[in-house]
């Protein structure tokens, strides 16, 4: 029995090339952090309590958020929801809490919209003194398989590189790599999104080995990125 993959967004279609059997992969959550509409968390939670319900035999698999258990925003909070009504309804699950998620895909989050303002040569904000962290879809694929074929099971995991960055740093990354100028405001900020990932992951070499993750991720994703800002100007 393969997987079944419930969505058709990034990490839907990065889940495609999982190494795992009999897994459900629920890849159709709210997927905007500013998201307020109650509309929007009631979907997501109707689907989700079907698919845990519809599908037992399967190894459910939920993406939360690092920020699930420290911010009070109505996104994150949702996510813990979910998180607990995993657990309370499932005996059969992994749920990875990641950062930031880089591929190519147009978003609103930092890679994508740093490329899109830079490339465009519009004005944005930087927040100083922020910290993020950013993990590629692929090292997603690639942690999960990594668990799941050890056996890990009914754990709240943290999926990320080990190592973190300030937006400004994306910044001068992104305008060496397209070689265009940014052009943006600075504002202080301190917000932190930082991962500290499970000790499981510390032992695969292309997470635990982070010197020059961050300008791998732009090197890898920024064309395709720039390539559909260009498709929808075409339109």
């Amino acid at each position: 029995m393969g997987n079944k993959i419930i969505g058709n967004g990034m990490l839907a279609k990065a889940f495609m090339s999982s190494g795992s059997n009999k897994c459900l992969f629920f890849c159709s959550g709210v997927s905007n952090s500013n998201e307020s509409k109650s509309s929007e968390f009631e979907r997501e939670e109707k689907l989700l309590m079907k698919n845990l319900h519809d599908n037992e035999s399967f190894c459910f698999v939920y993406f939360s958020s690092v920020l699930a258990d420290h911010s009070k925003n109505d996104y994150y909070m949702h996510k813990a929801k979910m998180e607990r009504l995993i657990l309370d309804n499932s005996s059969n699950y992994l749920i990875l809490r990641l950062p930031q998620v880089a591929g190519h895909v147009l978003n609103e989050t930092l890679l994508p919209c740093f490329v899109k303002n830079i490339y465009t040569g519009n004005s944005f904000t930087v927040y100083k003194g922020a910290v993020r962290t950013i993990i590629d879809v692929d090292d997603v694929v690639k942690g999960f398989d990594w668990v799941f074929n050890m056996n890990f099971r009914n754990k709240i995991l943290n999926l990320c590189p080990n190592y973190a960055f300030n937006p400004e740093e994306l910044v001068k990354t992104i305008e060496k790599e397209i070689g265009r100028k940014a052009y943006y405001n600075v504002v202080d900020r301190n917000s932190i999104q930082l991962c500290q990932p499970n000790e499981v992951f510390k032992e695969m070499d292309f997470l635990s080995e982070n010197e020059n993750y961050l300008e791998k991720v732009v090197k890898k994703y920024s064309s395709g990125i720039i390539n559909l800002i260009d498709e929808l100007v075409m339109k």
